[in-house]
């Protein structure tokens, strides 16, 4: 039972991707870049989603997928480096991921650019471990197994906390998991702690009483970033579905903040996940729409800069480099 509803998120997000299929409405138009005119209705925007955020399922309840003048085709990913590799290859348009993944992305010289910012607390951004643990601090660390997802803000939060406990990664033993992985092997005592995200930490805490040691407001931001492909960006018709799609989406995001007890039941009840996990999750992980300012862009450019001391990606990533402010919402 203690593994059942992490798998179950897994796949619950694939299902709800697949009943929610969106059809495009209408022949609405929107200014294209050059000023002309946008046939909407021609239009596709592929949007990769990840299993634990559920954009897709949280625009269908606050009902912004109703009316749309475009069709919208969602796939579901299982973290945000996977996603940000789709959006490089072209396979998907839009992406919405952590502090981390674009950041590795921009490493790699992905083929992408980041389109838009959103905050959150960092709360939810966690170092687990085991109820029954004599680890009591990041410092306790030394020396142990931490199981993370690669290029996730975890993999920020992980890097950033050891250092502000004057460790550093090579200091741990990281083993690079996905998010049932991990949980499975801090579950079973493989790993001494868990780094991962909501709503894998409320998950955690509440079926097997998993202790946070550390959160990301306490070292990193909280930060998420939406991902492009400068295929999609270079795109006229794609590029005003993106706008459209991005006052949905901050619509939505109030639809959920003003109806926490509706969003949380629905949420629960399309994951599989405890209803008390869910409401944790999204009390303290709602991700708000933010300019993406130079406040943003120093920010990430400090977390960059740390991977690059740590020899965590090849050289230094200039972040500013990889952002595209035309999509911001005034």
């Amino acid at each position: 039972m203690k593994r059942f509803s992490i798998s179950r998120l897994a796949g619950a997000a694939v299902v709800a991707a697949a009943l929610f299929a969106t059809a495009a409405c209408g022949g609405d138009s929107e200014p294209a870049a050059d000023g002309g005119p946008v046939d909407l209705s021609t239009v596709t925007l592929k949007v990769g989603d990840q299993k634990a955020i559920s954009i897709e399922v949280l625009l269908r309840a606050s009902g912004q997928l109703e009316n749309l003048p475009y069709k919208i085709e969602f796939s579901t990913f299982t973290a945000g480096p996977p996603l940000v590799e789709a959006a490089g290859a072209g396979g998907i348009d839009l992406a919405q991921v952590g502090n981390t993944p674009v950041i590795f992305g921009a490493a790699a010289n992905a083929d992408i650019k980041i389109v838009g910012a959103l905050s959150a607390t960092g709360k939810g951004d966690a170092i687990l471990v085991g109820k029954d643990s004599a680890v009591a601090s990041v410092a306790d660390l030394k020396g142990k197994k931490v199981a993370v997802t690669k290029g996730s803000s975890a993999n920020a939060n992980l890097l950033l906390q050891l250092q502000k406990a004057g460790l550093g990664l090579e200091d741990v033993e990281p083993v690079y998991l996905a998010p049932a992985d991990g949980y499975a092997a801090l579950t079973r005592g493989d790993v001494q702690a868990w780094a991962v995200w909501d709503p894998y930490t409320a998950i955690a805490e509440k079926e097997v009483g998993a202790k946070t040691i550390a959160t990301a407001d306490q070292a990193a931001n909280g930060y998420n970033f939406w991902v492009a492909s400068n295929k999609a960006v270079g795109d006229a018709g794609k590029s005003a579905a993106i706008r459209d799609f991005f006052t949905r989406y901050a619509a939505a995001t109030k639809w959920s903040s003003d109806n926490l007890d509706l969003w949380s039941t629905k949420y629960a009840e399309l994951t599989s996940i405890p209803i008390d996990a869910s409401r944790i999750t999204w009390t303290r992980s709602i991700k708000e729409p933010i300019p993406l300012d130079s406040k943003v862009i120093d920010s990430e450019q400090q977390i960059a800069d740390a991977f690059t001391k740590a020899k965590a990606i090849p050289g230094k990533v200039t972040f500013a480099d990889f952002v595209d402010t035309r999509f911001d919402q005034k």
